[in-house]
């Protein structure tokens, strides 16, 4: 590495600098002599960084390590207490808010209902969230690195603008203008989908995958007819936008179990704790509406898995329950159709970032800008 470097001094200290934070991140704690060994740069390098990095407030010693045959190493890790970012999940029926530290975990978080809204309107409601939660922590906006929001629809992230969003009636919104001048921090604006990759990706299940897909599935919203399902998909460690920006939106519709569920009088079900009440006591309709879904779902799963043999299949939604008796199906369902599931390795699991992990993807970018390289010119 350093002869490729060579008269670039600058930027050889920002390489390490850069592998020493990541190598910190993903390990956890770590000493200054495991880092060397990790990441081949001499020992007096990467005390020097960490010096900067303590200085600057992104790691802190945490104690001392094992002693492997003299004085015990002094232990490093991410400085986890300082909030860094500020996420937002808008949907059709609620925002979902939380401040995130550096290594994306949620410092403090908050939920609204919400109903969709003109975009100035949106981003008033989530200044005023966000400005409670950060004064929760004593801060205000300029207190933190940066905003990440995440929408349904196709997004121009790179601009960020909101190209169409079918469920808010929005299109060709600059909606990351409209929030960096309410707040003044800089704000990423990302497919919810996505932001649920980026999680998964950066926090999640799916850290030590390159390819993956992560579907999102919406059931709390009913009023469509159908459940809201989109896609983000990460390709050699980073997410695909196509070549026209629309990859992973997803247009077969499947229906809402709730929509065609009914009960033993022939009613339809009011809420999804009544019809997974009536899945779990056996009652025939809502165990007929629930394989439909799986059964579409599943095609759709199979037919990813074929196309792109990621490693993993990742499947997130706003209603975990409900996802859970979904996945169990679906697992069933994929087993009994080995021969269609070709090589056979893509493992298709659960999310396991709860229901703010979202949030949290959203604010990805932020994080990024302080692990990954500077565009250099």
């Amino acid at each position: 590495m350093a002869d490729t470097l060579t008269g670039k001094p600058q930027l050889n200290r920002e390489v390490n600098r850069r592998l020493i934070l990541e190598r910190i991140r993903r390990s956890g704690e770590v000493s200054r002599a495991e880092l060397a060994k990790i990441t081949n740069i001499r020992p007096p390098t990467v005390s020097a960084v960490i010096k900067e990095l303590l200085e600057e407030g992104l790691v802190e010693e945490t104690g001392a390590g094992v002693p492997n045959g003299g004085r015990a190493p002094r232990l490093v890790a991410l400085r986890r207490k300082q909030p860094r970012a500020l996420g937002f999940e808008v949907s059709e029926t609620e925002i979902l808010a939380g401040v995130c530290d550096l290594a994306g975990d949620l410092r403090t978080q908050t939920r609204a209902a919400y109903s969709p809204a003109p975009p100035e309107a949106t981003v008033e409601r989530l200044h005023g969230m966000g400005t409670e939660l950060l004064a929760e922590l004593g801060l205000d906006w300029d207190g933190i690195q940066g905003v990440g929001v995440a929408l349904p629809g196709y997004m121009d992230s790179a601009e960020g603008v909101v190209r169409w969003s079918q469920p808010f009636g929005w299109r060709d919104v600059p909606f990351g203008a409209l929030c960096n001048a309410r707040w003044g921090t800089s704000t990423d604006v990302v497919n919810d989908s996505l932001a649920g990759a980026m999680a998964a990706h950066f926090l999640g299940a799916a850290r030590e995958v390159r390819n993956f897909i992560y579907f999102y599935m919406r059931f709390l919203d009913a009023s469509h007819g159908v459940i809201g399902l989109g896609s983000g998909v990460i390709v050699n460690g980073e997410p695909y936008h196509g070549e026209f920006g629309a990859a992973g939106e997803i247009t077969i519709p499947i229906a809402h179990p709730l929509c065609v569920a009914v009960d033993d009088a022939g009613r339809a079900f009011e809420t999804l704790d009544a019809l997974r009440s009536a899945v779990a006591a056996g009652q025939a309709s809502a165990n007929a509406a629930i394989d439909q879904l799986v059964y579409e779902f599943s095609t759709l799963v199979l037919h990813a898995v074929n196309l792109l043999e990621p490693g993993m299949i990742i499947v997130g939604s706003d209603d975990e329950p409900l996802r859970d008796l979904v996945m169990e199906r679906l697992l069933q369902r994929v087993e009994e159709r080995r021969l269609s599931y070709g090589p056979g390795r893509t493992q298709i699991v659960a999310s396991n970032l709860g229901q703010y992990g979202v949030v949290r993807g959203a604010v990805v970018p932020t994080l990024q800008s302080v692990f990954r390289m500077p565009r250099w010119t």
